[in-house]
């Protein structure tokens, strides 16, 4: 890629300079160009005084001692019993509020089975009843399905044409016969071959 003749140097440049590995293109038109020469003069000036500060590093357990001070809390730890204890029967309120809560769920399922066992006629007339509304409605979903083909334009032509044993033979063996092509055709797609293979080079 050529480069411009009016096109000042990048930064990248400005490294390359830095670094004694200008092109000839480039060092050319620093030597002309005076907003380029005033630019990498401060380049090296702020080079110069970067590379005179001290390098600082971090002393020994430094990173040790910081993780020690710092508690991370685990977003996914589940409260301790203790502690859900303690809210839930912290005040009178909330421990008459546990009760009632109890009391209404235990008395809900007692009054469940107790129900359940005295009334066994009612609970098989309600099964029976649901499995006849349901076997009703797959019925009635079999009729819905089966009107729909008949009432396609296609369905006569198939009725016509699997009415005769010959043709429903023809069509079976047909099916059949492109079945088997398609399983041989699989198995010669699938099986791995006995010879080196060849590979493409770019």
């Amino acid at each position: 890629m050529n480069r411009r003749p009016d096109a000042h140097l990048s930064l990248d440049d400005l490294d390359a300079w830095l670094a004694g590995h200008l092109g000839q293109s480039e060092q050319a038109h620093l030597d002309a160009c005076d907003e380029c020469r005033d630019t990498a003069r401060t380049e090296r000036i702020l080079a110069r005084h970067l590379a005179a500060l001290t390098a600082f590093s971090p002393s020994a357990g430094f990173a040790d001692r910081v993780m020690a001070s710092v508690a991370v809390p685990d977003p996914f730890a589940l409260r301790s019993m203790q502690s859900a204890r303690r809210r839930l029967f912290g005040t009178r309120k909330a421990i008459a509020a546990a009760a009632m809560i109890a009391v209404v769920v235990l008395g809900s399922m007692a009054a469940s089975v107790g129900w359940s066992l005295s009334h066994p006629q009612a609970i098989a007339a309600a099964g029976t009843w649901i499995s006849g509304t349901a076997a009703a409605w797959a019925w009635g979903g079999m009729r819905a399905l089966v009107s729909g083909i008949i009432q396609q334009p296609w369905y006569a032509g198939l009725r016509e044409a699997l009415g005769s044993p010959a043709r429903l033979a023809a069509i079976s063996a047909l099916l059949s016969l492109a079945y088997v092509s398609g399983l041989f055709a699989l198995r010669k797609l699938m099986a791995v071959p006995s010879g080196p293979v060849s590979h493409a080079r770019a």
